[in-house]
């Protein structure tokens, strides 16, 4: 078997690692504990396949090379919110610091630009985070996301980008199989702050290095509209709360929707041809 394919390290290696690590962490903490923290599987996961696929640079110089070590810190920064019991405006702040630290360490952008794109970000870390970790809302918008990400990140060029960002669904995805269609776990800060700021690490390294759309980018960011929009529309029809699996399939479903006219966007402006990239395709840098 090759360990470094494609399918096996963007896909079956986040997905098992993340569904194993869960699992560990919820049985051998037992059922409070373990319901608890048991979400920082998904964390383990998304961190150990980013440095399986990139390796770890001392010094990292370009921006793929320093994504491991923007991983790491988010997940940090989650598992202390989590033991400090932090209220989600805590989180909030806490990740939006971060957020404007990763900014400051990739290339330099306009400053007006990079003040909007901060602001996009704290609108994203806000949706993901107040929705109720008990539920499978947020974990659908960043799965879909996540996988729209990887669709246009492969129409715009870029392979390492595309497995990134498939692998960034694949270990949502693990986890998630622990909340849907029964919740055994909660989605806490352990597992939702380096989620949201590695979706908008590679979200800003494909608007950086390959020719992808703005406006398809930002269609992919509505996608986490989809919660309060679901929930919106179910109060305007004047219908009863619907059960936690079923709203989130239907969650998933409206982000799908985004996802899908982002894509359509992307093909139908695509250009024609990618611009330089730090890696289009790549051997494992150990």
């Amino acid at each position: 078997m090759d360990f470094h394919h494609p399918l096996f390290q963007g896909l079956a290696l986040p997905l098992c690692i993340a569904f194993v690590a869960t699992g560990l962490l919820r049985g051998g903490l037992g059922p409070a504990r373990g319901a608890r923290w048991a979400a920082a599987g998904v964390a383990v996961a998304i961190v150990g396949t980013a440095s399986w696929m990139l390796g770890w640079r001392l010094l990292p110089g370009t921006l793929t090379e320093k994504l491991p070590w923007i991983y790491a810190a988010a997940a940090l920064v989650g598992l202390g919110l989590e033991a400090l019991r932090a209220s989600r405006r805590t989180q909030w702040v806490a990740a939006g610091v971060l957020w404007a630290l990763v900014l400051a360490s990739l290339p330099r952008q306009p400053l007006p630009l990079a003040i909007g794109i901060w602001l996009l970000g704290m609108v994203v870390i806000r949706t993901v985070l107040k929705e109720g970790p008990r539920r499978a809302d947020a974990v659908a918008m960043l799965v879909v996301a996540s996988l729209g990400l990887a669709a246009l990140a492969m129409m715009s060029g870029s392979a390492l980008l595309f497995e990134l960002s498939l692998a960034l669904g694949a270990a949502l995805a693990g986890g998630a199989l622990w909340l849907w269609p029964v919740a055994r776990i909660a989605f806490g800060a352990s597992a939702a702050v380096v989620s949201v700021l590695a979706w908008l690490t590679l979200m800003q390294a494909t608007a950086l290095l390959t020719p992808a759309r703005p406006a398809a980018l930002l269609l992919l960011v509505a996608a986490f509209s989809s919660g309060s929009l679901v929930r919106r529309a179910s109060r305007h029809l004047r219908r009863g709360e619907a059960r936690p699996w079923v709203e989130s399939l239907i969650v998933a479903a409206v982000a799908a929707l985004w996802v899908a006219a982002a894509l359509a966007l992307a093909h139908w402006g695509a250009a024609d041809t990618p611009a330089n990239m730090d890696d289009p395709y790549y051997q494992p840098k150990w």
